[in-house]
């Protein structure tokens, strides 16, 4: 669905004027800056929804044009890289390119691995970073790089989506076009709920429920090109030696 249409009454926009007051022209009641602040707010619940869920192909919004992937030069002797984009929410994986000209994957790590040792001290010595730590909106890279050399870094992050505005008309949620309503019928809860429309508020409540949970389902399932596959992983619990014997339990 487009965010508004004032032709057609198609739009975002209208269908919470017509679940509201069952008229798509109803605009003076819910203004439409109160509209977009709400309809804004269920795309970032959306989102979040989305890639809590979509695990294996990594959403993005579709109306982005460029791909979530930052690259920026080593610096010699430079330890710490900010991070390219404000509006990042997840780092996925953080490559760098040595002298060589190869690419290798660097493995993170965090201070909680770190708790017994100073991490001012921790690989000080300058060569070809292996693993990085982030902190705030800044990368920091184990060790720090020995050379510079352009481009060399390579971050692939999730990002936030492109926000509406209250002058948008043909711009459209970027996600699944089947559970758009979701913004719309949600924008109408907040108002339900701000104006005491009981009867609006237990209706819509459980409809948008259930677009959740069918979106939920959708994007979490939505990798069929990959097989699945299931294995056993063997464990103890503690048991071992004599114990074995106590229990009458062969672990092999």
């Amino acid at each position: 669905m487009v965010y508004s249409d004032t032709s057609t009454y198609l739009g975002l926009v209208q269908d919470v004027d017509y679940v509201l007051f069952s008229s798509s022209t109803a605009t003076s009641a819910y203004v439409i800056a109160d509209k977009t602040r709400n309809i804004n707010a269920w795309y970032d619940r959306v989102a979040n929804l989305i890639m809590k869920a979509d695990n294996r192909w990594e959403f993005d919004d579709n109306n982005k044009t460029d791909l979530p992937i930052a690259t920026t030069a080593t610096v010699a002797n430079q330890q710490d890289y900010t991070i390219s984009g404000a509006s990042f929410l997840k780092i996925l994986k953080v490559e760098l390119k040595d002298e060589a000209g190869n690419w290798n994957a660097l493995t993170p790590i965090s201070l909680d691995d770190k708790r017994s040792q100073s991490m001012t001290d921790y690989q000080k010595t300058a060569g070809t970073p292996r693993e990085y730590d982030k902190l705030g909106n800044s990368i920091f890279l184990y060790p720090k790089p020995s050379f510079s050399q352009a481009a060399s870094i390579k971050v692939f992050y999730q990002r936030n989506v492109t926000h509406f505005t209250a002058s948008d008309t043909t711009a459209v949620p970027g996600f699944a076009e089947n559970f758009h309503r979701i913004l719309s019928y949600g924008a109408a809860l907040d108002y339900a709920i701000a104006n005491g429309m009981t009867n609006k508020v237990n209706m819509l409540a459980p409809m948008i429920k259930q677009m959740e949970s069918d979106l939920i389902d959708f994007y979490g399932t939505r990798n069929h090109d990959e097989k699945t596959t299931l294995q056993l992983e063997k464990e103890d619990y503690g048991i071992t030696g004599e114990r074995d014997d106590f229990y009458g339990l062969n672990w092999q």
